[in-house]
């Protein structure tokens, strides 16, 4: 900025020259006239600048200023070495000053023409700008110098009072944009355009476009665009200009486009859009014309991406108030989310980057690989450096690329430049070069040059040698000579010391230009897209292909699975612009991973370019695109929502994952299928060509995405919702993928094999989802499937079952369900002529010799003829069976052998008859010749053609049937003329015809077919022919007339018989019937004529023996028994195929229907989006209920949502890697060969396992309800329906145990067939637990936990009954269930004993933190009270009596050994009241008056309390019945909904117990006092005690949900919150604070053993002590299961309910005191601790350790197996186990490393890790600088010996709600919390169990955030502090406010730096005053508690933070006075470690 600071409105400087000189003093000459010409002129020049400026400062008025002004710029013109003069001088800052007062006018007194003051002004205006950009141009330091020294905005500043005048601002405003540009024959642009009609501006700009050109100062832009308003000021057509302007600059140069897109521009451009867009009326409309440019120039822009703040904009005004979307907007990202510019480097040559190292000999001795993404826009213009290595003395590697585009290589190992032919780069794409260099003694060839993956070059050369004497080696990219001329940029570069095998470079390539890591991520193929997959799973299977064993198969997997395998200590140099702060010019840029700089040189400018899709991941992911559909109503907005989710997904593998994560794909099925008739061609295009379609080359579709392709193109329900051209384009897309494509074998076999493609298209083709004529379409697309996959599982099975199930409809006789019984829309009126279709489908495939071989191999196919064919087929089936079996006989020569041996030429003789027709008559006949449709013969082959003879006895039974019908139907016919329908005369015609065809062909075939005539040597086969013959002969021999048909039938039936007769294959018996038959035939035609005369020699039998024999073997006939035996097997097989299928198809449907039920309920997402965080936040009031997760000692006060769902963040539950890379399978398809046992020869076979194949037994899934809910992989071992309990409430459901999980599902049982269904829909009996409130309508919950979560279990009782267990888990949960009896449970037991078994031996979980007063010593070995059992009793007294646990703690362990449990509200955990004074208005705890009487129950505190106890105990005795002092109990589940009424879930927990409804409001719990008077003091009073949350949970004090309860009859005041006594000052949290420090109180402490013995010990049945309660409350006093009588047993529970129940007895003795000695708040043995004597830490004088100078201590981790700290540097952090395990990271790195023995073990590329925190030992905890909180588990894998190594971490929770990066995060196991802080100013609250967003702190607002930048809990109070620069917030885990300190206020605050740099909380496991210490960069320390001490009287308490020590750290080195900053902090127990700047940790220590 400018130094002197100039002010716009008058130019008063005292400017003096600055000591700096750009030229050193000349030495003084002697004599003058040795001096050069030269050196003299332009030490005159000097002089005469200095001069100049001088005068420049002196002058008066403008016009003098002009002179002036003239002779700087003819001076610097002139000489530009004058330019550092004019600098020194301050001649910038003179400039300043001259445009600030051009304003003020001439300064003279004379009042000059207005014209000539603009124009002088003008002119000097002029004349400024000119000399700024001259002094600049080509002049780097003087560039340097403007922009940080001068400032453009001291620029802006001055010209503001000009462009602020309308008679200035063009012409200013034209200066303004040629200096940006550095071109003055554009400043007078808009001067030219002002008044241009707007249909004029386009063309008048058109002719300044050549002289537009590219921008030079990216920051004179930005102040253009800031003042763009004054120039356009009620000026629509100068709007228009301007952004036309920018239009064109931004389409002149990629360089234009990066700058633009780069200085902040796009949000106000968007906003001047958005607004003008909404205004509809008025002069600011936006025209059409406007619009159409702004959209262009908004595009141009989004082109380059866009910032997230910027992103998350546009998103928000995309969608409207009422949730619609705008489509102006929705277009805009459309268009921005197809950019796929990455960020990079801009490179217009001259340009390079150089890294320069010392002492290297030369290149790697085992070679190199040097890699690079580059983007062309400009080839040069001569050759151009790519890369080159160079010594001081020789060029090792030089790399060019050439004007024709092609590459040319040189080394010094061949100095001669080699074009490398085959390696062309073309422009405007991202192309991936490798060059690889192998030493030559090793591999030939040693040069390798791969373009985008692919080896194209190779060259042996000797590779270059080094030098010995290490010299200063120098690495460059680009060409920095003043002759370089190339437009490109640069994504990323690697350079490494070892040579890339040859297969690598193709996956690198694949990787993308958007990877900038060094290759050391193991699971680098996570980072593929979608496509990129798909791309390498293509090329490997091609390689299989051609080579099964291929090398490239095996390597390129080993890298797949393992990472490339390259050493991070062999990557030279790695760089890319992903390093670089931000966008713009740079002097340096970083190397990834190294200290290493590249130093910048010429014209180099990074380009932060952020793709939408990049900001889509930040702002919440695929789910924001994902609304967009969700909210789109219009085809238009579906089709553009579309766009932007495929858009998103498809170049962001992170975006894919959170897809997948979210089941969005399912999601998105879901959506569309609601929206089905808006989806437009468009929209359908774009969904297919994301999930691989490519419409426009369609031979090149291949599926890209499995998954997206499976839940959305697979969803056929959904496509046929849509309009007829998409379901008919849809269904064709199956051809295109399998059939048409150049990859359809890769499609059907590598991607559709196993999605069940066949069997899902033919599920669709039952039901009615398509309508007829749709049905071809998706038959074609069956048979392309089953072409594609033609196995035995994927298509022969399913077709075959299909057809056999529906060929032949048979009425439902049995009435057994079928699947209309289940869903009603299955299609059955059709389903035969479907199935006829699906048979002609099936035959024309296996028409092919492969797929027949297939099916064969697959199925009998001789069996399957028959089981097709049924007993009753119609025409159109038999001529299917026909033409298969002919096809069958021409493939298979035994077909007809096989098919004899199975009866089925007899069945086909005993069933075709009764079908035929001409169709089957054709086809009878085909198969007689060997003709199919797919293989005819000519009629010369037919002569010779060798014909089927076993099909000839069917042909014959045909006719011999036909001939019958023919004679009986004319018969009839005669009978009664007049009634005969045209039907039954068009059938009888039909009949006939075919009849008379059949006997043509036979007779032709028998004239010219010799084979045909043989087969008539069958005895048999003639003797069918004759018996039809006189069958029909003798029929029409008695009618009374015959019509010409049958005449005809007669005289062609005696020709064929005559032919017969006339034969030498008949025998003479036959011949002579045929003989006969004619004769008897001729009468039936001529009756008048004359008996025929037949020679006998015509008919004698001339055959041989041998024939005769022949003729009577072949004769041979199956039995009609055997031949019914078959068709009844066959039936049967037909019948079971049918119920099969049947069963399949309702659990199709039943599957379907719980698939859409559990995609239904996968809409958390949306809470993401619209929470009061979210894009679009949809204001609403939360409500708020009690967590069941537990802090220490089962305290329960962390509050959780209610009313809001939040979205699951986890990542690790999606199974497998869908993006994965897969070694192809082996190809068996196409080499299957029948084998020969492939069929059985036996006609028994049909009973054989293949018939059983198709009638598959198909079992319902009875776990279908719940199997969603498992793992990935795990496996349900077993499941029982339970009761959990939750207070009074019992949730019935399933408790399932896995192979791998526990899991607990809320709503679910099973009924008494094992299968899971709603509670809602079973009977009771299945679920009721006797005495439970069962809730069915209340939260559903699905939690699960792996094994090694459950910490331990324990038996419980429940309502008395020895039926429940309490599981606990490491995650603070706890599950108390109920079951139905005692032995399910004990079976339950032992697997859960088992599994603790199976994990005991792994490293614990990290404990809590501070269980006592001295952290360091008992901490790491602490219980949790969970996990205590009976024997753990006696070391709990111990402690207690020792002071090393509260009385707090101590009370919670009897409660939970008594079996007390905070999850059932009948066993509630009972505490006491301690507290009697509720009306003074301040609290003395020193004073034994303010305390209850502890030695008493509460029954009996007073005189007549005791009376009525004593009066009721006698009366009692005197009836003799059991005798009790009090009819009410201390403890019941109405006492503790009483209490807890306004804390959600009790609420409703106490309306059910009232029944319905709230109690009378003056029996409600409203007041403190009045609630202990009557437990303690009104003798009609009750006499209960407290519970844990009067010690711990303000919250349950509050009606924060504003519930009605009514109004006080008494007061009529309505009841609210509890009244409070006058000491809390209306804060429930000072209450709550004040009754703790009272119960842990000195005299608490003395009198609670009397307490103990009355609840748990030897008093807890004390008539003496006044201490009997009803018999019922005892245990043991009642079994629930031995009452049978329902009433008896419903009132028994009822008095339990009420009379409460008593703990479990636990000391028969008087309860031992507690030591007294010492001070009380401090265990026996320790005389000091911090909040008792701060004053006394001192500061070790020796450091605990030194990181070294250079590395300040940032972190102090705990290691909780030595019980010590660990200091760490920035970026490292050691896990809890110990210093050897850490995590490391680099800020403004992606990279997260797991070292072990300092040794990296694992490192993950995508963590941008900024901050960490272990929770335990299991969970570390990760801020991201992608605004995203992460969640990792941390794994360990044992070694033989037991113990535990190779510590790794695997990603579990992606969690978002900030908006900025995460600045700082901790977290806390013991309260499962996260607490992030970030740069957006706020502080989330996440859960750290499932991974959700809770609540957030905010530090300033979401307008003005004030960076949060320290986090931290309290473990011991679950107390959050949080610090930014401003102020420092202490809330409680609840986020209410508790203090706050404004740093701005204290004396340390600099605007500078933080105020407080580290912070810790002081832990115990109970403190009565808290302390937070501080630390602050001037080396203080600050001991803070907070306090409500100083709130006056009357008013609500205030608390604040109360310093009770400050400490300033020792100055530890010689000379150095200002104290070291402190950068860490942790207390270790009662001292306190700080950790500093200087590296060294220091403990400061209290006195022994």
């Amino acid at each position: 900025m400018l130094r002197t600071l100039l002010t716009p409105l008058r130019a008063r400087f005292e400017l003096t020259p600055k000591v700096e000189e750009a030229f050193p003093p000349s030495p003084v000459q002697e004599e003058e006239d040795e001096l050069a010409p030269e050196d003299f002129a332009r030490d005159v020049l000097i002089e005469l600048m200095r001069n100049s400026i001088e005068n420049l400062r002196e002058a008066d008025g403008t016009r003098a200023k002009v002179q002036v002004l003239a002779e700087v710029q003819r001076i610097m013109l002139q000489d530009g070495r004058t330019k550092d003069v004019f600098r020194e001088m301050d001649g910038f800052l003179v400039l300043m000053s001259v445009l600030s007062g051009i304003r003020d006018g001439s300064g003279s007194m004379i009042v000059e023409p207005e014209e000539q003051v603009h124009s002088d002004t003008v002119e000097a205006t002029r004349m400024v700008f000119m000399i700024t950009s001259e002094a600049m141009l080509d002049h780097a330091r003087n560039t340097v110098y403007f922009k940080k020294e001068v400032g453009y905005q001291s620029l802006a500043q001055a010209i503001t009072p000009l462009v602020s005048d309308k008679t200035t601002v063009d012409e200013t405003m034209g200066y303004l944009l040629a200096l940006a540009l550095q071109d003055f024959t554009v400043a007078s642009i808009f001067t030219t355009l002002r008044g241009v009609p707007l249909d004029a501006v386009d063309a008048k700009l058109l002719e300044y476009e050549p002289r537009l050109g590219t921008i030079r100062y990216p920051d004179a832009i930005n102040i253009f665009w800031d003042m763009v308003p004054q120039l356009v000021a009620d000026d629509n057509d100068m709007r228009y200009s301007v952004f036309k302007l920018f239009e064109l600059l931004s389409h002149l140069s990629h360089r234009n486009q990066a700058i633009l897109s780069s200085i902040g521009i796009l949000h106000r451009l968007f906003l001047s859009y958005y607004d003008m867009k909404e205004e509809t009326t008025g002069t600011s409309g936006l025209s059409k014309k406007e619009k159409s440019v702004l959209q262009k120039l908004l595009r141009k822009l989004l082109d380059m991406g866009a910032t997230t703040a910027e992103a998350r904009f546009i998103f928000q005004r995309a969608v409207k108030e009422d949730d619609t979307l705008d489509p102006d907007i929705l277009d805009v990202i459309k268009y921005g989310m197809k950019s796929r510019w990455l960020e990079h480097i801009s490179m217009e040559s001259p340009a390079a980057l150089t890294l320069s190292e010392d002492g290297i000999k030369g290149l790697p001795n085992l070679g190199f690989t040097f890699m690079t993404w580059i983007w062309i826009s400009e080839l040069p213009n001569a050759s151009h450096t790519l890369f080159k290595v160079r010594l001081p003395a020789r060029e090792l590697v030089h790399l060019a690329i050439r004007t024709d585009g092609t590459l040319e290589l040189e080394t010094y190992g061949c100095p001669q430049r080699t074009v490398l032919e085959h390696s062309k780069l073309n422009k405007y794409r991202w192309t991936h070069i490798a060059l690889v260099h192998h030493p030559h003694r090793i591999t030939n060839p040693t040069i390798r040059v791969f373009i985008d993956g692919v080896q194209l070059d190779t060259l042996h050369w000797a590779y270059p040698k080094s030098d010995y004497s290490g010299q200063t080696i120098a690495y460059t990219i680009g060409d920095a000579s003043s002759s370089a001329q190339m437009s490109w940029c640069i994504a990323s570069a690697h350079f490494t010391a070892a040579p890339l095998g040859d297969d690598l470079p193709r996956l690198i390539h694949h990787l993308g230009p958007r990877y900038y890591g060094n290759f050391q991520d193991p699971k680098l193929v996570s980072y593929l897209t979608y496509e990129a997959s798909t791309s390498l799973n293509m090329f490997l299977s091609t390689v299989a292909t051609k080579l099964p064993n291929a090398v490239e198969i095996t390597s390129l997997m080993k890298a797949v699975r393992d990472g490339l395998g390259i050493a991070e200590n062999s990557v030279v140099f790695a760089f890319s612009p992903f390093n670089a702060p931000q966008s713009g010019d740079v002097a340096t840029l970083p190397s990834i991973g190294h200290s290493k700089e590249f130093k910048v040189e010429a014209d180099v400018y990074v380009v932060k370019a952020a793709c939408l899709d990049t900001a889509l991941w930040k702002i919440g992911g695929a789910a924001v695109a994902l609304r967009l559909v969700q909210l789109a109503n219009t085809p238009h907005e579906v089709s553009r929502a579309l766009s932007i989710l495929t858009d998103g997904l498809r170049n962001s593998w992170q975006n894919s994952e959170d897809m997948e994560r979210l089941r969005g794909y399912e999601v998105l099925g879901d959506i569309l299928r609601n929206k089905a008739q808006l989806v437009n061609m468009t929209g359908f295009e774009t969904l297919f060509e994301f999930l691989g379609l490519n419409f426009r080359t369609p031979e090149q579709s291949t599926i890209v995405n499995v998954v997206a392709y499976k839940a959305i193109a697979l969803d056929l329900e959904l496509w046929s919702r849509t309009r007829k051209e998409i379901q008919r384009v849809y269904l064709e897309h199956f051809t295109t993928l399998l059939l048409t494509s150049r990859y359809k074998k890769f499609n059907g076999e590598q991607r559709m094999s196993k999605m069940g493609v066949v069997r899902k298209l033919l599920f669709a083709l039952q039901t009615d989802w398509y309508q007829h004529d749709m049905l071809p379409f998706l038959i074609e697309a069956i048979k392309a499937a089953a072409l594609a996959h033609f196995s035995k599982d994927d298509a022969i099975k399913p077709i075959v079952s299909y057809i056999a199930a529906n060929l032949h409809q048979e009425s439902d006789a049995d009435g057994t369900s079928t699947p209309r019984s289940v869903v009603s829309r299955t299609d059955n009126k059709d389903s035969q002529q479907k199935a006829e279709q699906i048979l002609e489908v099936l035959i024309s495939i296996i028409s092919v010799q492969t797929y027949f071989n297939q099916f064969c191999a697959a199925l009998p196919l001789t069996r399957i003829c028959l089981l097709l064919l049924g007993e009753r087929p119609s025409p159109v089936t038999a001529t299917q069976i026909l033409l298969l079996i002919g096809t069958s006989l021409q493939k298979s020569s035994a077909f007809s052998r096989k098919f004899e041996l199975i009866t089925g030429w007899s069945v086909l003789k005993t069933i075709l008859p009764f079908c035929w027709d001409p169709s089957v008559n054709e086809a009878a006949i085909d198969v007689l010749l060997g003709r199919t449709p797919y293989a005819p013969r000519s009629a010369e082959q037919q002569q010779t053609r060798e014909v089927c003879p076993q099909v000839v006895p069917v042909i014959l039974s045909a006719l011999q049937h036909g001939l019958g019908n023919v004679a009986t139907n004319s018969r009839a016919e005669t009978a009664s003329l007049s009634n005969a329908s045209d039907t039954s005369s068009h059938f009888s015609s039909m009949n006939e015809s075919t009849m008379e065809v059949l006997i043509e062909e036979l007779m032709d075939l028998h004239a010219s077919n010799a084979n045909f005539r043989d087969v008539f040597t069958s005895h048999s086969t003639t003797q069918v022919f004759v018996d039809g013959y006189k069958g029909f002969v003798d029929k029409v021999g008695v009618l009374p007339e015959i019509n010409q048909r049958i005449v005809r039938l007669l005289e062609k039936l005696g020709h064929f018989g005559l032919a017969l007769a006339l034969g030498n294959e008949v025998a003479g018996s036959q011949k002579r019937e045929i003989l006969d038959t004619l004769q008897k035939a001729d009468v039936v035609l001529n009756p008048t004529a004359t008996k025929m005369a037949i020679d006998p020699r015509l008919v004698a039998d001339t055959r041989s023996v041998r024939q005769r024999i022949t003729s009577t073997r072949f004769s041979m006939q199956v039995g009609e028994r055997t031949i019914m035996k078959t068709i009844t097997r066959m039936s049967e097989w037909r019948k079971s195929i049918q119920d099969s299928e049947k069963k399949r198809l309702r659990k199709n449907f039943l599957d379907l229907r719980e698939t859409r039920r559990q995609v239904s309920r996968l809409y958390e997402w949306t809470q993401l989006l619209i929470n009061e965080r979210g894009v679009w936040p949809h204001p609403e009031t939360k409500m708020w209920r009690l967590d069941e997760t537990e802090g220490p000692h089962r305290i329960r006060k962390k509050l959780e949502p209610e009313n809001y769902k939040a979205p699951s963040s986890r990542v690790d539950g999606t199974g497998q890697q869908i993006r994965d890379v897969h070694a192809p399978e082996a190809d068996t398809a196409s080499s299957t060969e029948v084998p020969p046992w492939a069929e059985t020869y036996e006609i028994s076979a049909t009973e054989t396992d293949a018939d059983r194949q198709l009638a598959e037994e198909i079992t319902d899934d009875k776990h279908r309800r719940i199997r969603h809910e498992l793992e990935p992989g795990d496996v349900i071992d077993a499941v029982t329906t339970v009761a959990r309990m939750a207070g009074v409430d019992s949730s019935p459901g399933l408790l399932i145990i896995g192979r791998s999980h526990l899991y607990m599902l809320d709503g679910l049982v099973e009924n008494d067939d094992g299968e899971v269904v709603d509670a809602h829909d079973a009977p009771k009996r299945l679920f009721f637990v006797p005495g439970s409130i069962v809730e069915l309508d209340g939260p559903q919950r699905a939690q699960r936990w792996s094994h090694e979560q459950i910490a331990s279990f324990s038996d419980k009782t429940f309502l008395f009954r020895d039926v429940a267990l309490e599981i606990f888990f490491k995650d603070s949960r706890s599950l108390l269930i109920v079951f139905l009896d005692k032995d399910k449970r004990l079976f339950v037991d032992q697997r859960l004993a088992s599994m603790i078994a199976k994990f005991s031996t792994e490293l614990a979980t990290t404990p809590s933190f501070v269980k006592t007063a001295r952290f360091g010593k008992s901490s790491a070995n602490a219980k949790s009270t969970t996990s205590l059992k009976v024997n753990d009793l006696s070391t709990a007294q111990r402690k207690w009596q020792a002071r090393e646990i509260s009385n707090f703690t101590y009370l919670s362990i009897l409660n939970q050994i008594s079996g007390r449990t905070p999850s059932d509200a009948t066993q509630y955990p009972v505490f006491p009241w301690v507290i009697k004074d509720y009306t003074s208005q301040n609290l003395d705890l020193t004073s034994p008056d303010a305390y209850r009487d502890l030695t008493k129950p509460m029954g009996a505190l007073n005189e007549g309390r005791r009376e009525a106890a004593t009066q009721r105990y006698a009366n009692l005795q005197g009836v003799d019945e059991d005798p009790f002092h009090y009819g009410t109990h201390f403890s019941s589940s109405m006492i503790v909904c009483h209490f807890l009424i306004r804390l959600s879930p009790f609420t409703n927990m106490f309306k059910t117990l009232q029944g319905g409804d709230w109690d009378l409001p003056d029996r409600l719990f409203s007041d403190l006092a009045r609630a202990y008077e009557s437990a303690a003091i009104d003798v009609r009073g009750d006499v209960r005690e407290l519970i844990p949350e009067f010690f711990t949970c303000p919250e349950f004090l509050e009606n924060s949900a504003n519930l009605d309860f009514g109004v006080l009859q008494h007061t009529g005041e309505r009841i609210h919150d509890v009244k409070l006594p006058p000491w809390a000052r209306q804060d429930p949290l000072l209450f709550i604070t004040q009754n703790r420090r009272a119960l842990e109180s000195d005299y608490v402490s003395e009198h609670l053993p009397a307490w103990i013995d009355l609840i748990w010990g030897c008093k807890q049945r004390d008539p003496e002590s006044l201490n009997c309660f009803h018999p019922l409350s005892y245990e043991g006093s009642i079994d629930l299961d031995s009452i049978t009588d329902e009433l008896e047993r419903e009132a028994t529970i009822g008095i339990i309910h009420n009379f409460g129940q008593t703990p479990r007895k636990l000391f028969t003795t008087s309860h031992p005191q507690r030591f007294n000695h010492g001070l009380s708040t401090l265990p026996i043995g320790t005389l000091h601790g911090i909040e008792e004597d701060p004053h006394l830490l001192v500061q070790d004088t020796k450091p605990l350790k030194d990181l070294g100078a250079s590395v300040p201590v940032r972190e102090l981790s705990f290691d909780t197996i030595g019980e010590r700290l660990i200091p760490c540097p920035e970026g490292v952090l050691c896990a809890p186990t110990g210093p050897h395990e850490q995590v490391e990271w680099r800020v403004g790195s992606a990279e997260l490393k797991v070292l072990v023995d300092r040794k990296v073990v694992q490192v993950v590329e995508n963590a941008y890790c900024n901050c960490a925190s272990f929770a335990d030992s299991q969970s570390l905890v990760t801020g991201s600088s992608d605004y995203t909180v992460r969640l990792w588990k941390v794994t360990r894998s044992a070694t033989s010996g037991g113990a535990y190594n190779s510590m790794r971490i695997h990603l579990s929770h992606i969690m978002r709600t900030h908006t900025d990066e995460v600045t700082c995060v901790t977290a806390s196991r013991t309260w499962s919390l996260v607490v992030s802080g970030s740069k957006d100013g706020s502080a989330a609250l996440w859960d750290l169990n499932r991974g959700v967003y809770v609540r957030s702190i905010w530090h300033g607002s979401p307008t003005e955030p004030d960076p949060v930048n320290l986090v931290a809990i309290n473990d011991s109070t679950g107390y959050i502090a949080t610090c930014s620069k401003l102020k420092l917030c202490l809330h409680t885990i609840n986020a209410r406010p508790l203090a706050t300190l404004d740093l701005t206020t204290t004396l340390s605050y600099s605007a500078l730096v933080p105020t407080i740099t580290a912070m810790a909380f002081h832990e115990r496991e109970f403190s009565h005053l808290g302390v937070l210490a501080t630390g602050g960069p001037d080396g203080s320390i600050a001991l803070r508690t907070w306090t409500a001490d100083g709130t006056p009287e009357g008013e609500k308490a205030r608390w604040e933070f109360l310093t009770i020590r400050s400490m300033k750290v020792r100055t530890t080195e010689n000379g150095v006075t200002r104290p070291p900053s402190v950068t860490a902090l942790k207390f270790l127990g009662e001292s306190l470690c700080h950790g500093e700047e200087t590296g060294k940790a220091y403990l400061w220590r209290l006195p022994e």
